[in-house]
């Protein structure tokens, strides 16, 4: 009838070839959909993160044991007297990791945060680094930094651009942060390894 005049065949035929779009427009759909998310995929990576989670591995691979050979009264030495000790340098750096751990986390837990910025001479004064056990900062530096390894390592790509409002700055993305911090963290190695 109306079928036969339409399409040259019976109501199965017809039927048939519906079904026959329907699957290949289906399945044309569910390929383009699975290329996709491959694309996208979480183990694949952002490329600029993965080279800093790989620089921030090799900075603290290659820092730990140079830094246990540092003697005490070598950490304790000021090159000048407005000028830090390795030991207060060391002491920043762990200053860094404690407000940029609290802004690591709490970044993936929201879209957006605000955090106030810190003020590192005063953080350093406070917390007497000059007095502290050379061996004592090696340690907990090793130990935060490798926690923090493990930490942006597993940040999930979409949380990568919420925003950070530190301070008074403008705002910055988590990505930036992140790489920020392993930035911070190689110019202050290397100013201890000098």
């Amino acid at each position: 009838m109306m079928t036969n005049l339409l399409f040259g065949g019976t109501t199965s035929n017809v039927l048939a070839m519906i079904a026959l779009a329907l699957l290949f427009f289906g399945g044309l759909w569910l390929c383009v959909a699975f290329l996709g998310w491959i694309n996208k995929a979480p183990w694949k990576g952002n490329r600029t993160m993965k080279k800093a989670v790989e620089e921030f591995k090799s900075i603290v691979d290659q820092a730990s044991p140079e830094f246990d050979i540092i003697s005490e009264s070598d950490s304790s030495d000021k090159p000048a007297p407005d000028k830090w000790s390795k030991k207060e340098i060391l002491g920043h750096l762990i200053d860094s990791a404690a407000n940029n751990h609290q802004r690591f986390v709490r970044a993936q837990l929201s879209a957006e945060l605000k955090l106030p910025g810190y003020e590192q001479e005063l953080w350093v004064h406070t917390q007497r680094y000059q007095n502290e056990s050379w061996g004592n900062l090696v340690q907990l530096w090793k130990s935060y930094n490798f926690h923090l390894l493990h930490l942006v390592s597993s940040i999930p790509e979409t949380a990568l651009r919420n925003y950070c409002f530190i301070g008074d700055n403008e705002p910055v993305t988590l990505e930036f942060l992140v790489q920020d911090y392993v930035k911070h963290l190689k110019h202050h190695v290397e100013q201890i390894l000098e």
